[in-house]
């Protein structure tokens, strides 16, 4: 069992952090989602991140190897109805206790209170299962570019929500997926009126949002200027300093990047953001061009990995990937690079940088657009027999 730490919101719309103990991320939001919690993010596997040596960089080992996001399997139902059962055992054991008599006893009354009780227990859960798959099938459609049917669910979610959070959370999707089919002012806007509601709460969030709204839309300036003034609008917040130390790092001014990073003690961030640090550290390298960006990347991709089963991460995932799969590539070591890529390559290029797509297709030329269309041929065609 490992500990794996989450936000999402309770049945009020409050937002909640804290820890569950599972096996893996689909028991984690199986149990999570049984309590009656929606819009679950993991955040943290403190068990599942690499040591660090005492230079503060992560030992030379590579990410194991990765099952393709494509294959990363839905929560099963028989996950959720097991995770259930075990978080409701003394509700099960009252039911099954006033089951028992009532049957034994012959007592119709009793088996209606058990039938009844069964029902107060375990349907709100179910309701919520519902919600949840759904969930994850819009993030799904999203990281692979399927926005046609990404706008049907999320209007199929924002139709069952009345809580702000997660209804920002539906509406900041929808602008992504706005803003992907070439209609980012149209998506800009609408996050917009968010931003007085969501201010005493969460003063940065709508920032946050709307920098992915704009790199969504290949707007890498927009995508800059929203991490910045998320930032500015919470300089003590360590984790939006290394957002926007990565922003800069990827599409942005390398020396801001630096100066950003050189104010961030790793030690004193939540174990759940170390990875983008070191994302950010990797850039800084790659772009510059030095050996170390293998050793930072590899590091972060493998501590993203061990999300791997929760869609929410896919987009970071496959944009670090590709980035240790460019480095390793100019380092010549073209068979691992191929390796780390091709797992996450259908999320990535859809969600990749343009200059980081260009390297890497000149660098690996089986993931050029040409390969792609016979991949895609090749697909039909398995189909079609």
């Amino acid at each position: 069992m490992a500990r794996i730490f989450f936000s999402a919101h309770d049945p009020a719309g409050h937002t909640v952090m804290d820890s569950v103990d599972a096996g893996n991320a689909e028991q984690a939001i199986a149990s999570l989602a049984a309590r009656g919690l929606a819009n679950i993010r993991l955040r943290d596997v403190a068990e599942l991140i690499a040591p660090r040596d005492e230079r503060g960089g992560y030992p030379p080992a590579a990410p194991q190897a990765l099952l393709p996001l494509r294959q990363q399997p839905e929560p099963s139902l028989r996950t959720f109805c097991a995770e259930l059962l075990r978080r409701q055992c003394y509700w099960v054991a009252l039911v099954a206790f006033l089951l028992a008599s009532g049957l034994v006893l012959a007592q119709a009354i009793v088996v209606l209170l058990a039938l009844g009780v069964l029902a107060f227990a375990l349907l709100p859960a179910l309701l919520q299962y519902r919600y949840a798959i759904c969930h994850d099938r819009l993030l799904r459609a999203m990281a692979f570019g399927r926005w046609t049917d990404a706008a049907a669910l999320a209007g199929q979610l924002a139709s069952q929500v009345r809580k702000p959070m997660p209804a920002f959370d539906l509406a900041a999707r929808a602008a992504c997926i706005c803003a992907a089919q070439g209609e980012l002012e149209k998506a800009r806007t609408a996050l917009e009126p968010w931003r007085e509601r969501l201010h005493a709460k969460s003063p940065t969030l709508v920032d946050q949002r709307l920098a992915m709204v704009n790199y969504a839309a290949s707007d890498y300036a927009g995508f800059v200027a929203a991490s910045r003034a998320a930032h500015l609008a919470a300089p003590a917040d360590l984790a939006l300093r290394v957002d926007l130390a990565l922003a800069e790092a990827r599409v942005g001014d390398l020396l801001a990047a630096l100066e950003l990073l050189a104010g961030v003690d790793p030690r004193k961030l939540p174990a759940s953001r170390r990875p983008f640090h070191d994302w950010a550290r990797g850039m800084i390298a790659l772009r510059h061009g030095r050996s170390e960006a293998v050793t930072a990347l590899a590091g972060a991709t493998r501590s993203l990995q061990a999300h791997a089963a929760n869609p929410a991460t896919w987009l970071s995932l496959a944009q670090c990937s590709g980035a240790y799969a460019l480095a390793l590539a100019q380092q010549g070591r073209r068979d691992e690079a191929e390796a780390v890529l091709r797992p996450v390559w259908p999320v990535l290029r859809v969600h990749g940088d343009r200059l980081l797509l260009t390297l890497l297709r000149r660098e690996l030329p089986a993931f050029a657009p040409q390969a792609d269309k016979v991949r895609r041929d090749d697909r039909v065609a398995r189909r079609g027999g």
